[in-house]
Parts: structure tokens; C-alpha cells; sequence
């Protein structure tokens, strides 16, 4: 079985990037595979607790349903506070974390590393 990173560094609302992320997620999941994704950047919106769009999917939602599936989720804790998001307003099975100690170890254990960004 292979890991995959996603490293996503577009809001949830911003584009398509996101709906593509948890598409490839949800492929790479469903033949086997470990996914592991970091949130950088507007990216770390994917991980807020409590998000309701009304015209977008709601990717926070799709991805509390792969974390039991085998999808790891951390966001850059810098990026987080920088734009107002505290520890806690995570939703569950997700982490704030930091470049140094998960992206560099999700880096360390992946065979392929995909980034989306605009």
C-alpha cells in the first residue's frame, strides 16, 4: 500500500481545487492507499469546524468521512492563527499542526506528493 500527500493551498470556496482534492482523495482511498494532506496557506479552511456553503460542497464534511477511511489531515498552525482560526475550531480526526513536525514527516513517508494551488 502507498502513501499519497496532497498538499492543498486553496480555500474551500475559492475554486475547484478543493472538490478536486477530495475527489483524488476519495479515488486513492478506495483502491488501498494511505492519504496524507497538508493544508497551507487559504488551504487550511478545508479543517474548520462548523462550515455551511450554500452553493459548494461542503469539503470539510467529505473529508470527516475519509479520515476513518485512512486520510490524515493537518493544516499550518502559522496559517491558521494568521487568519483567525484557533485550535479547537478543527473538526475531529483533523490537526493544526506545523511545517516542521507533519508536513516534513508526511513529506519523509509518502511515495507521491501532489500540489494544488493557485
Amino acid at each position: 500500500m502507498s502513501t499519497l500527500l496532497i498538499q492543498i493551498r486553496s480555500g474551500t470556496m475559492m475554486n475547484m481545487d478543493t472538490n478536486v482534492l477530495v475527489k483524488l482523495s476519495q479515488a486513492a482511498l478506495d483502491q488501498g492507499h494511505k492519504v496524507k494532506v497538508f493544508a497551507y496557506g487559504e488551504g487550511i479552511t478545508t479543517l474548520k469546524d462548523g462550515q455551511d456553503p450554500k452553493r459548494f460542497p461542503n469539503v470539510g464534511e467529505i473529508l470527516k468521512e475519509q479520515i476513518p477511511q485512512g486520510l490524515s489531515l493537518v493544516a499550518c498552525e502559522t496559517c491558521c492563527y494568521a487568519r483567525g482560526i484557533k485550535r479547537g475550531e478543527e473538526f475531529e480526526g483533523s490537526k493544526i499542526g506545523s511545517l516542521t513536525n507533519d508536513l516534513s514527516v508526511f513529506i519523509a513517508d509518502c511515495d507521491r506528493m501532489v500540489t494544488s494551488a493557485r
